[in-house]
């Protein structure tokens, strides 16, 4: 007969299902704080493990992400901070979810007009035929722009839909880096449209299998960019094509973020995306000839950080000039705006002789 003070405690379960569901051996959508059998039942939902938002818990080690970190040139010096706990941000104001929805939902009309915006940028692929899906996207990019004004609005989600197909196919097939990078940024453009859809029809059960998959094309991105870039890059497009990899990956899951804050006023933020390198010098990104590069860029391995150090440093009033990419950055780690923003007293700065 085994002792109850000495019997081994119960081990830990992995269940994600809250209770009610899982006696009723009912499927459970693990919404929080009630999910929405128990919702319209009106009765207790209580979890036994708070849910990861349908299924956003990433696959992905910290043991392998140090891997690639260690491995990649461009970022082979940069501070990589330990992995951070899984934390659900709640309760975002209203005015922070509004800008965030924005800034992401101007990305394709910025694109459509320019072919460049935020995370994208046409030099980094040259020769490439990569860039013909970009090409094939800002198509899309201007219809959603006369979409806006009523031009011909309805016929263009369902295009949307099947072209977001095509690039699901193109990432899981890409013939090489260009083609998978291509492909996730063509992906993003279009999810901004159908996820941060206006009128909120978008928002049903495609919505939310895709925004699960923003995780998984952001997390492949990583573990497939080359080790090594060809002798014949430009310093300024060998740095272009790191950060177009970094903005994509921090899009991707900024995308995951408002997308749920949108629907429902929280968000999960994970260790991967806190512990990716950032180069704080986000003005280069705008510096649009060679010279003008080389003379801004000097040592890059004094300006990496993560991004969990770069959101803490704009909070905290270390950054001035905050680029519109920092001011979303802002916004979607820590919840604020640049108006919130303290910066030092002037009288805490020393002359420099």
């Amino acid at each position: 007969m085994v002792d109850s003070n000495t019997a081994p405690p119960t081990p830990p379960t992995l269940r994600r299902s809250c209770k009610a569901c899982a006696r009723g051996k009912r499927r459970c959508d693990q919404r929080w704080p009630r999910c929405s059998r128990c919702l319209a039942r009106g009765t207790e939902c209580e979890y036994v493990n708070i849910p990861l938002t349908n299924g956003y818990e990433s696959t992905y080690s910290y043991q392998a992400f140090r891997r690639h970190v260690r491995l990649r040139p461009f970022i082979q010096r940069t501070p990589i901070q330990p992995s951070m706990r899984l934390e659900i941000s709640k309760g975002y104001e209203h005015h922070i979810i509004s800008f965030l929805v924005k800034g992401l939902q101007g990305l394709p009309l910025a694109f459509a007009e320019n072919m460049r915006n935020l995370f994208i940028q046409p030099d980094v692929y040259e020769t490439s035929g990569a860039i013909n899906t970009l090409r094939d996207v800002r198509i899309l990019c201007r219809l959603h722009t006369l979409a806006r004004l009523g031009v011909n609005s309805e016929a263009l989600s369902p295009i949307l839909r099947r072209k977001v197909a095509l690039f699901h196919r193109r990432v899981s097939n890409a013939a090489d880096f260009y083609e998978l990078l291509s492909s996730v940024q063509a992906l993003l453009l279009l999810q901004c449209i159908l996820l941060l859809n206006d009128n909120g029809s978008e928002v049903d059960q495609y919505s939310e299998t895709t925004a699960t998959t923003l995780t998984n094309v952001a997390e492949q991105l990583w573990e497939r960019a080359p080790i090594q870039l060809p002798s014949t890059m430009s310093s300024r497009r060998a740095w272009l094509f790191a950060e177009s990899v970094r903005r994509t990956i921090i899009v991707g899951f900024m995308l995951r973020s408002v997308y749920s804050l949108k629907t429902r006023n929280y968000s999960v933020r994970t260790p991967f995306v806190d512990s990716l390198p950032f180069d704080i010098r986000t003005s280069l990104w705008n510096e649009v000839s060679e010279e003008a590069w080389n003379r801004n860029s000097l040592n890059p391995s004094e300006y990496m950080v993560s991004l969990h150090q770069y959101s803490a440093m704009l909070e905290n009033g270390q950054v001035h000039n905050i680029s519109p990419f920092g001011s979303l950055i802002l916004a979607a780690c820590k919840g604020k705006s640049i108006s919130e923003v303290v910066f030092p007293s002037a009288s805490l700065y020393q002359a420099i002789d």
